[in-house]
């Protein structure tokens, strides 16, 4: 096995970013806000302007063996009165790949992206709260919660809480 590669996704990774996007919908619908339903009919065209969106975002992958493992989302908030924030979206790993610090790498190319985005000074994410092992990770890269959605995700019947998190770039 080689060693695990990131780096920031380009257009010819939209039907492996595709494919991975709706595993992750399948496999932990409560790790995220979207939905199998809503997302499998998004065209590789849709996920090409995730992947080379408009702003100074960015969408990190790891790789292994060739394969894509893992991805994460970094983006700026759009409205003007918040474009001082980034937000973490779209975290996941693959089963068969957890546990070799794949997440941590992919974290960390978020939170350098991030760095380079002018104006910059706090980024946040959210984690379901029953997410121990996200929540570890990225606690340990910094992060702190600053506060408690209840209810915040329901999914086929169920309701997640989520932990609001975030990491300042800028000192006050």
């Amino acid at each position: 096995m080689s060693d695990p590669l990131v780096r920031r996704l380009t257009a010819s990774d939209a039907a492996s970013l595709r494919q991975l996007r709706l595993d992750a919908l399948v496999e932990t619908p409560e790790s995220f806000g979207s939905s199998y339903e809503e997302e499998h009919t998004l065209t590789l065209e849709d996920i090409r302007e995730w992947i080379a969106p408009a702003n100074d975002g960015a969408m990190f992958g790891v790789f292994v063996d060739g394969a894509l493992a893992g991805m994460v989302g970094v983006g700026r908030q759009r409205m003007l009165k918040m474009r001082h924030k980034a937000h973490i979206w779209s975290m996941y790993v693959t089963p068969s790949q957890r546990g070799r610090g794949l997440g941590r790498l992919l974290m960390h190319a978020a939170i350098a992206h991030a760095r380079t985005m002018r104006g910059i000074r706090q980024v946040q994410l959210s984690v379901t709260a029953n997410n121990a092992a996200a929540a570890a990770l990225y606690a340990s890269l910094g992060f702190a919660v600053y506060g408690h959605e209840p209810e915040a995700l329901c999914v086929n019947g169920e309701l997640y809480d989520e932990a609001l998190m975030a990491l300042p770039l800028a000192g006050k």
